[in-house]
């Protein structure tokens, strides 16, 4: 945000200065702290016999009265402003940073003239300057007398004490500000790491789970195995473990700062060697439940400008789901359409497809909507929150269509 500047005039020595005031992100003054300095500038104003306390707050071109002391014959109202043409006392009080002392303004040559608080019958002051903790100017907290007044050291000391109270209560708010913003970042990164969490958990738990199946697979049959076989077997087998640590390894890879801000880092890719990829990934799963997949792609090289990991995660979590869904012998179709400058990713199976609510609830983190696939597959419930957010972090648009025991369709437009 722009720093904000106010130009003041000194009067003494006519000098014009510009100085900072507080800017648009300092906190807002509370109504506990205004009802503290109203009693501080009642009391004063009291205990001194003075009709006139006020806390002025200095905007870019006006000065105003932000409180004023509620004794009999104060002139000021709150909120009035005064443009700054005349070098007012709270201007020079600014513009120095100094302390002002007139006793009486209308024996003064320097103040006698230009002077709208003589005209409300105001001809002494003394005043003090108010800072933020960063030196942006929040105004001054002066007395003024109807009657001439050199203001005793007392005075001076009661009205120094309650300028320190305010500047204390100013940095008081900024501390709790800032404190309320860490708190709200440390929330963000909590639910960052629980959602972190959950992702290591889906995809290295599904991977795992798919290795479990796989193996039981081949030790129910290992006495059917050739060397060949068997020797095609365990590389099939590492091939999937290697993908299964790759899968950890970009997920730890990810640095706490990219967590933060979960920004797309978007490349030229070709989508369909990326579906080919996480086809690969479920390879072992799909012969396992004697699934066909049935791809029909426009193109083999379809480059797309996306985040090439969250394009891949968003629709390994959706392969997921399909295959998970989808009894054995059914079938999944992957297809590509162009339209116009989008290009279509459809990805379709023949499971047990969703209702309403399912529908409804599909894209949040909800574990009593979670399921088991059609053999007992377990889900963490988290795959498409996460599949939603990456694409859209991407621009792209995820539709999904589905009937009970026909199937399901998710339509991606990026």
């Amino acid at each position: 945000m722009a720093i904000r500047y106010s130009t003041v005039t000194i009067r003494e020595s006519k000098e014009k200065k510009r100085v900072k005031i507080g800017s648009e992100l300092k906190p807002h003054i509370t109504n506990k702290i205004i009802k503290k300095w109203q009693s501080l500038l009642d009391l004063t104003t009291e205990v001194l016999n003075i009709p006139s306390g006020l806390i002025m707050k200095l905007n870019a071109d006006t000065i105003e009265v932000f409180l004023k002391s509620s004794t009999h014959g104060n002139p000021y109202k709150v909120g009035e402003e005064a443009k700054l043409i005349y070098g007012l006392y709270c201007e020079t009080v600014i513009g120095t940073q100094k302390k002002l002392i007139v006793p009486n303004a209308v024996k003064d040559p320097l103040w006698n003239a230009n002077n709208p608080d003589i005209d409300l019958n105001m001809i002494s002051y003394i005043g003090f300057p108010i800072n933020w903790p960063d030196k942006e100017v929040f105004g001054t907290v002066c007395l003024l007398d109807n009657k001439e007044n050199h203001y005793t050291k007392t005075c001076e000391e009661i009205l120094y004490n309650i300028k320190e109270h305010i500047e204390t209560d100013l940095e008081l708010l900024v501390t709790g500000n800032e404190l309320k913003k860490k708190y709200n970042e440390l929330e963000q990164a909590n639910r960052i790491k629980s959602k972190f969490l959950s992702l290591i958990s889906h995809d290295v738990r599904g991977s795992i789970g798919i290795l479990d199946e796989f193996l039981k697979l081949v030790l129910s049959k290992i006495e059917t195995y050739t060397t060949a076989e068997l020797y095609d077997v365990l590389n099939a087998l590492i091939n999937n473990t290697s993908a299964s640590y790759l899968t950890l390894e970009n997920l730890l890879s990810w640095s706490k700062s990219d967590l933060l801000q979960l920004k797309a880092k978007k490349t030229n890719f070709n989508l369909v060697a990326t579906i080919y990829k996480v086809l690969k990934f479920f390879k072992q799963i799909i012969e396992f439940k004697e699934l066909k997949v049935i791809t029909d792609f426009y193109s083999e090289e379809i480059i797309i400008h996306a985040d090439e990991n969250m394009m891949e995660t968003s629709l390994r979590n959706i392969l997921s789901n399909a295959v998970k869904y989808t009894f054995a012998n059914g079938k999944i179709f992957i297809r590509t359409f162009k339209k116009g400058n989008k290009t279509i990713i459809e990805i379709e199976d023949t499971g047990i497809g969703m209702n309403k609510q399912a529908l409804h609830n599909l894209f949040t983190y909800n574990k009593s909507h979670k399921s088991d696939g059609t053999i007992g597959e377990k889900s963490a419930g988290i795959g498409l929150m996460l599949c939603k957010e990456f694409l859209d972090k991407n621009n792209a648009r995820i539709q999904v269509e589905s009937k009970i025991k026909k199937g399901t369709v998710f339509r991606i437009m990026i």
